[in-house]
């Protein structure tokens, strides 16, 4: 099993940083043979997208900076993603906002059957909207939410104690659980999928076909679509 780690955080190691760890560590002790990979978005020089929608047509972003397009392939091809933000101004910071702006994720399908984990952090208010912003990221980009976290964290608080570790080892033996399964997917999720890309995201693709010529691509790859002769 292959899992991504992607902390939104400018802090790497701030309270967001901490318990992903955790969850890295966690999940590896659960599982000593999964593969993890970690990323940290503090680490990467990345440009605002600029809403030309060339990778509509083309299927690549064609801002060239420190590897977004890299990871946005990379995260498709893991098994599961696991998504972290601290709440600024009850969202997802600005860094982790740039991903999901050119990261192909909700027109390509790019979480399609794969385990999802949110994390968020806070300290006052705005984390369930922060964390609402990730799960519809993961539910509209055809991905389940296997495991969620919301954390408050008050100012001076240590991040990790008995309680939270707790929390994260139950956390991540019921996403284990989830991940191993061949399509993770709830009822609900599967009906949603349905009515969010057969109902909405397909037939406009389907009506603009030049446009998305690089969205439909994909789709085929990913057996959303039959070819076309």
């Amino acid at each position: 099993m292959n899992i991504i780690i992607i902390n939104g955080s400018l802090r790497i190691n701030g309270s967001t940083g901490k318990i992903l760890t955790k969850i890295q560590e966690t999940l590896a002790k659960i599982k000593p043979d999964i593969n993890i990979e970690y990323v940290d978005l503090a680490n990467m020089d990345l440009q605002f997208c600029t809403g030309c929608a060339s990778c509509y047509s083309t299927g690549i972003c064609p801002i060239k900076d420190d590897g977004l397009e890299e990871l946005s392939r990379r995260i498709e091809a893991f098994d599961g993603v696991i998504f972290g933000s601290p709440t600024f101004a009850s969202n997802v910071t600005g860094r982790f906002k740039v991903l999901i702006d050119r990261g192909h994720f909700i027109f390509e399908q790019l979480l399609k059957d794969k385990a999802c984990f949110s994390v968020v952090t806070y300290e006052n208010y705005g984390g369930s909207k922060a964390l609402r912003v990730i799960n519809e990221l993961i539910h509209f980009s055809g991905g389940a939410v296997s495991g969620k976290y919301l954390v408050k964290i008050n100012h001076n608080e240590p991040i990790l104690n008995d309680k939270r570790n707790q929390q994260i080892e139950k956390l991540c033996r019921k996403y284990l659980n989830k991940a191993k399964q061949m399509n993770p997917l709830s009822l609900r999720e599967k009906i949603m999928r349905f009515f969010v890309f057969h109902a909405g995201i397909k037939p406009y693709v389907l009506k603009n076909e030049i446009r998305f010529k690089g969205v439909y691509t994909r789709w085929v790859k990913k057996g959303l679509v039959p070819e076309r002769n």
